[in-house]
């Protein structure tokens, strides 16, 4: 209904608040658990099963995906929803990976063979909340989710499985091997999966660190100003460095202190990263491999002696923090504290504090320590606390996502990169001749470095299907910077076309006091245009038809009939006869055929009278071609049939005539008698036609062999049968 069956008002308000999403579907579940907690008591195995979803859901959190829902002794992740990253499909594999370790993990302290089992897909699903009143969950639903569901069941302890799209996203990053022929339940066309090939224990490498570091300029001053007052204060300080997933964080620390080829750094400064999983307490380990020198995994006499001989040249005197520290790396038997000796205060985080603020006075620089931890760790915060209370020449950079700093602390912050530092990026991976497309991407996808390497990346490949692949990623991570009340109305005005009018994004806007609009104004995604072709109203364009193309595959294809009717209302209602083509097509994709025909008759009419005879032919026939009664499409074939005559042509016009027959006899009597009289008036024109053509001309033959019959008509497939 288009009206409220009860006061009759409009019923234009479109908030279903769902979108068609790229997204990659990550399926993790404990294999053969059953089998492996028999004897256990429900109470341990309930709080079992509750500590492995708990650190699988912070791994998810990790790497910025989304926990949809737990499910028995597993859970479904999104990547791709509610928010997306230019890289999703590799996310949502690591993300598996790290999982089904983190697993393993927690079987090892408890004693038991735990393992889990993971499966991964990509595709198209439809994102919204689902239910009904106050019980509405964001969720996900499309085959996509479907066929991860089948991979992860089909997949071996161990084991991380991945569908054809998420292979073809994320193999040249990934290892994968192909599983063989496999039968997936409701899926007969899947007849491959692909295996991911085991992960080097927590190495990543950056394949793209050999690119030139552009931009940051400002961002690197900051840091080494915070560098120079600790070493000049000989004070330990807090530095957050925020930004989104992407915006180079890693590789910023790097350039600054990592002693990169024509950094400017002090030879005697040192970088150090702690990375703290989700779950787990301080990796005194990581630590040791820099204070020491010796590798984690090494349990030897010679380790042991080299760490004594350090403790004692760094904490002399000091042999209870000796056995703490040895105790912490396994290389001594941890003691038990007698009651007396209890502290609120972990002595192993004191001893390890101690440690580093003298190693720390040795370098004669800044130690640059950079915590990557899941925050609002306890133990991390703790020992950052700790760290500050020694005089100590230490710096410590705390990285996070910018709604993750915590409150009162101005951070860092790496926002977007310049356009000109963008293009400086994405030239370094790309070929000359692409340089004008990759401009003209850019200035849509905004300045987040991970984004701009993936277009280079997607660029740079000659396969089709991942360029597709990456870009749809690419574009709707630009869409997700703006909240979803915007996206949903830069969603429904790319259903208007290349050009829109403020006082329609006003009308189709969620929130009526405007302020959505100006938001897209402002982030560039709508680009007013000199002049307008309806008076009084401001005219914009889309930054680009490639992202209007992108943001129009993510409305439902059930919100859309609806969006186009509010579309024609408007236009119809300030442009009747200038816009009559685009409001009878706005009709007609809204599912009202009988005003799509009087719009698309009445501009037909208007390019006659303007000699464009062949798109008002078009658009006769695409009104005969609507759902109306049978007298409005005989209508339509007649005025064709007319104005073809006029033009000359007999033959079309009197192939109209004939198609108009059968609607003219399925017409009601009234109508069908003017029509028979419109009808016979056409043929006796086209009877006059024939003769004139047949006549001879002087000197010319008077053989009846002269003169042609009619052509054949040209029934089309919109025709009813005879009869």
């Amino acid at each position: 209904m288009r009206y409220c069956g009860m006061c009759g008002r409009p019923l234009h308000d479109v908030r279903t608040g769902r979108e068609r999403r790229w997204v990659s579907v990550m399926f993790v579940d404990l294999a053969a658990f059953s089998e492996v907690t028999r004897d256990q008591d429900p109470e341990e195995l309930r709080d079992l099963a509750d500590e492995v979803l708990t650190v699988v859901a912070a791994v998810v959190g990790e790497y910025d995906g989304y926990v949809d829902a737990f499910r028995g002794d597993g859970l479904i992740a999104l990547f791709g929803a509610p928010h997306s990253h230019a890289d999703d499909p590799e996310r949502a594999v690591r993300a598996a990976a790290a999982s089904l370790r983190a697993i393993e993990r927690i079987g090892a302290q408890r004693g038991i063979p735990l393992r889990g089992r993971a499966g991964v897909n990509t595709g198209v699903v439809i994102a919204g909340a689902i239910g009904s009143g106050r019980v509405r969950d964001y969720t996900v639903m499309g085959s996509a989710v479907n066929l991860a569901a089948r991979l992860e069941a089909a997949a071996r302890p161990g084991e991380v499985w991945v569908g054809p799209e998420t292979f073809e996203a994320v193999r040249h990053r990934v290892s994968f091997e192909e599983t063989g022929p496999v039968t997936l339940h409701g899926f007969p066309d899947v007849t491959r999966a692909y295996r991911m090939r085991p992960l080097e224990e927590e190495s990543p490498t950056d394949p793209f660190g050999h690119l030139a570091f552009v931009g940051r300029e400002e961002e690197r001053a900051r840091l080494w100003a915070d560098r120079d007052q600790v070493v000049t204060s000989q004070q330990p300080r807090v530095r957050w460095l925020a930004g989104e997933a992407g915006s180079g964080k890693t590789r910023l620390l790097h350039e600054t202190f990592g002693g990169r080829a024509g950094a400017t750094e002090a030879p005697t400064d040192r970088l150090v990263w702690l990375r703290v999983g989700v779950g787990e307490e301080m990796p005194w380990s990581q630590l040791a491999s820099v204070v020491f020198g010796v590798d984690e995994a090494a349990h030897s006499v010679a380790t042991e002696q080299r760490v004594q001989r350090t403790l004692e040249a760094l904490l002399p005197g000091e042999p209870r923090w000796h056995r703490e520290i040895l105790a912490s790396l396994a290389l001594l038997e941890q003691a038990t504290w007698r009651r007396l000796d209890r502290r609120s205060t972990d002595r192993t985080s004191v001893a390890w504090r101690d440690l580093l603020a003298a190693y720390a006075g040795t370098l004669g620089g800044a130690l640059i320590l950079v915590v990557d931890d899941d925050p609002g760790a306890a133990s991390v915060d703790q020992f950052v606390s700790l760290l500050l209370e020694k005089e100590a020449p230490i710096l410590v950079v705390r990285t996070a996502r910018l709604r993750e700093v915590p409150s009162g602390v101005e951070p860092v912050h790496l926002a977007p990169l310049p356009p000109e530092a963008c293009m400086a990026l994405v030239r370094q991976l790309i070929e000359p001749a692409m340089v004008p497309a990759a401009r003209s991407l850019v200035e849509q996808l905004g300045g987040t470095p991970s984004h701009l390497i993936e277009l280079g990346r997607a660029l740079s490949l000659q396969e089709n299907v991942a360029v597709s692949l990456s870009l749809a990623s690419l574009l709707q991570a630009r869409l997700d910077r703006v909240p979803p009340s915007a996206r949903q109305l830069l969603a429904h005005a790319s259903l208007v076309g290349e050009r829109v009018w403020d006082g329609l994004l006003r009308e189709l806007s969620p929130e009526p006091q405007g302020a959505v609009f100006e938001q897209l104004v402002a982030e560039d995604l709508l680009v007013p245009v000199a002049g307008s072709s309806i008076t009084e109203q401001r005219e914009y364009r889309f930054q680009s038809e490639l992202l209007r193309r992108a943001v129009m595959r993510m409305v439902p294809f059930s919100d859309r009939p609806h969006v186009h009717v509010r579309i024609a209302t408007w236009l119809e209602e300030r442009a009747p006869l200038a816009l009559s083509e685009a409001i009878g097509e706005h009709f007609r994709l809204g599912q009202v055929d009988d005003a799509a025909y009087a719009h698309f008759m009445a501009a037909a009419e208007q390019l006659v009278s303007e000699g464009a005879l062949g798109r008002a032919d078009a658009l006769f026939e695409r009104a005969s071609s609507l759902e109306v009664p049978p007298s409005l499409r005989a209508q339509a074939l007649l005025s064709r049939a007319q104005h073809t005559l006029e033009s000359g042509d007999a033959s079309a016009a009197a192939a109209q005539v004939a198609r108009a027959e059968p609607w003219i006899a399925r017409s009601g009597p009234e109508a069908h008698a003017d029509l028979s009289e419109v009808r016979a008036r056409l043929e006796r024109e086209l009877a006059e036609a024939r003769q004139g053509a047949n006549a001879p001309a002087d000197g010319a033959s008077t053989s009846t062999d002269a003169a042609t019959a009619p052509e054949a008509p040209d029934v089309s497939s919109d025709d009813p049968p005879p009869g």
